[in-house]
């Protein structure tokens, strides 16, 4: 087998920067907008969110990263409930941690996300070199296919809003999740845990195969195992499982199955990167039975599995296509690891209750690589195989495009902060007396990344009881409570501060009068501080 060329082709640096390009186009996007309406951006860029809420997940992850850079290990800011600094993440640390040494909050996460570009792409042409070699035009093509692969049922039935509307919403998704290129749109942890499980993949074929399947099977069998990559395995497939959980059994069960496909040979050294794996996942799983946090995440309802139908619709045209590409592996690991990715990933979508289609990230990679030896195998001409790569990515592309215009266009609370809201939620930042706030939703949202204080109710799944929660809040700050109710209410939440933002208009002065301590106005915005109610008075948490 020939070494693949250390350098990159052309047509791969234009998949670079291309990459590059659709990682920076919403953050480009929403400046653009915010300078437009003189908004504050709040630093979220993603399309899809906790409880239907957009960008719900990234203000989460600012929320830990602004925790994390005042206490090293991160809270839950989205309850009252009592939550210790359990929780450790490297990238909200260090996110924290430029925060914490005057870099603005936003800034510091957006620079993650040039780094997680050029991390997956680096992944991607390994992958590609590795299992293709050093034919410029397949690997180029695998490339492009592991990164911006969408289903194309999926980029069908939204354009043409074909089926209904929950269908829809299942295939979008699923798309989604097999879109890396999308995990730049805010999700960087997950584009680099995604990475990091590749870098794990090769990383241990390197230490258990140093020949890289050059030398016959028994030959193989004399060759030491190599240390050093041996520990980088470890390494990347440890953080490859903190940054986003799915990876962690994903890779488990891939090195157990190229330990079995081996009958046992190399089996201490599999282990070694599967234990790397493991580790993280016990430590969200010591989370989930201890922090009180983790528990009402882990019990919340979660994005269940997908339908039959929906499951059938996605993948089926991509299996049709990429079933002539499967081959024997003969011995060769790559070769045992590129099948075992795709039954990995569904045993981890079926085991996992929880968001289940996560486990699907990473699947563009291993089809890629079927899909392009399909295409060779059949000997298709090349202009086919041009027009596969682009039903098989532009379509999809072009609708997130699209849908991001619009939503980047509208004056979402998650996206921008009116001058107002902005001035009233530095004030709560600086000046509010300690304790809790209770805020309108979604702007509850927006809250504890901007001020570090904890929030009611704001968050899909880290928030008690949302649904009901958030329309409690709602009418109380849409002054459709009564004032007797209305102060009630708030003396059981136990909040010390409330903000109303500009959506929200309704005075509570004459509702709140005997328990207002002070009462601030920045335009269309209020705070209002409660005095300070006697012990035991404070009972819903």
């Amino acid at each position: 087998m020939r070494r693949p060329g250390a350098r990159a082709s052309g047509a791969e640096v234009a998949l670079l920067v291309s990459l590059t390009a659709w990682g920076v186009f919403p953050v480009v996007l929403l400046v653009i907008h915010a300078v437009h309406a003189h908004a504050r951006l709040t630093g979220a860029d993603g399309l899809i969110g906790a409880d239907g809420v957009l960008g719900a997940d990234q203000l989460q992850y600012l929320a830990w990263a602004r925790d994390a850079g005042s206490h090293l290990l991160a809270s839950n800011l989205f309850s009252f409930t009592p939550s210790g600094h359990v929780y450790f993440e490297p990238l909200f640390a260090i996110t924290g941690a430029l925060w914490r040494i005057g870099v603005p909050l936003q800034v510091a996460y957006l620079l993650w996300k040039p780094i997680a570009a050029v991390a997956m792409f680096v992944a991607a042409l390994a992958w590609a070199r590795r299992t293709l070699g050093d034919e410029l035009r397949a690997r180029a093509a695998v490339v492009a296919l592991s990164l911006f692969l969408c289903t194309p049922l999926a980029a069908l039935f939204s354009w043409a809003q074909l089926g209904s509307g929950p269908l829809r919403f299942q295939l979008y998704l699923l798309g989604d999740e097999l879109l890396p290129a999308n995990k730049l749109w805010g999700y960087v942890p997950s584009a680099l845990g995604l990475a990091l499980a590749v870098l794990a993949l090769l990383a241990t074929e390197r230490a258990i195969d140093p020949g890289l399947g050059a030398s016959p099977d028994a030959a193989g069998r004399r060759l030491s195992v190599q240390r050093g990559p041996l520990a980088l395995a470890f390494l990347a497939a440890g953080g490859a499982s903190l940054l986003h959980p799915w990876q962690g059994p994903t890779l488990v069960v891939i090195f157990a199955g190229v330990a079995l496909w081996r009958r046992g040979r190399n089996v201490l050294a599999l282990s070694v990167p599967a234990v790397g794996a493991a580790l993280p996942l016990g430590y969200y799983y010591v989370l989930s039975h201890t922090d009180a946090a983790w528990k009402l995440a882990s019990h919340n309802e979660m994005i269940a599995r997908l339908p039959p139908l929906a499951l059938l619709a996605g993948f089926g045209p991509l299996a049709l296509v990429m079933v002539a590409g499967v081959k024997r592996p003969r011995g060769v690991v790559i070769e045992q690891m590129l099948l075992l990715w795709i039954l990995a990933s569904f045993v981890t979508y079926f085991a996992n209750d929880a968001f289940a289609p996560h486990a699907l990230q990473g699947l563009s990679l291993p089809f890629a690589v079927l899909a392009v030896r399909a295409w060779r195998r059949l000997r298709l001409p090349a202009i086919l195989g041009a027009l596969g790569i682009a039903l098989l990515t532009i379509p999809g592309l072009a609708y997130d495009v699209r849908k991001f215009v619009n939503v980047a266009q509208s004056p979402a609370v998650q996206y921008y902060l009116t001058s107002s809201d902005g001035r009233a939620l530095d004030w709560v930042s600086a000046k509010a007396p300690p304790g809790g706030v209770l805020a309108p939703t979604p702007f509850a949202i927006v809250v504890p990344s901007q001020t570090g204080r904890k929030v009611w109710v704001g968050h899909g799944y880290w928030s008690q009881d949302y649904s009901s929660r958030a329309r409690i809040v709602d009418r109380l700050f849409g002054g459709r409570m009564r004032p007797a109710a209305a102060r009630s209410f708030v003396v059981q939440t136990g909040a010390s501060v409330l903000v109303s933002d500009c959506r929200h208009r309704a005075s509570l002065v004459g509702g709140l009068r005997p328990m207002l301590r002070s009462v601030h106005r920045f335009g269309c915005a209020s705070v209002y501080v409660i005095r300070a109610q006697p012990a035991g008075r404070s009972r819903r948490r």
